[in-house]
């Protein structure tokens, strides 16, 4: 995962938000969300139709996240 990180961070937050939710590591992929977010990260607007980010709906910040982005 660290070399996925060094290697595409700046250009793959999205992706890397997802392998954490995936993951089931909750805060670390909202953490990576927020950083796609900031770099407006064309995947962003996905976030609420990705299945794979099905693991962060339950969580208090999912809706705050896609109100945020217009989504919800």
């Amino acid at each position: 995962m660290q070399t996925l990180i060094n290697g595409f961070g700046w250009t793959a937050a999205y992706q890397i938000a997802e392998v954490y939710a995936y993951r089931n590591e909750i805060d670390t992929a909202f953490e990576w969300l927020e950083r796609a977010y900031a770099q407006r990260d064309p995947g962003v607007p996905l976030s609420a139709t990705d299945v794979v980010l099905r693991s962060l709906h339950a969580d208090p910040r999912w809706q705050p996240f896609l109100r945020r982005m217009g989504l919800a």
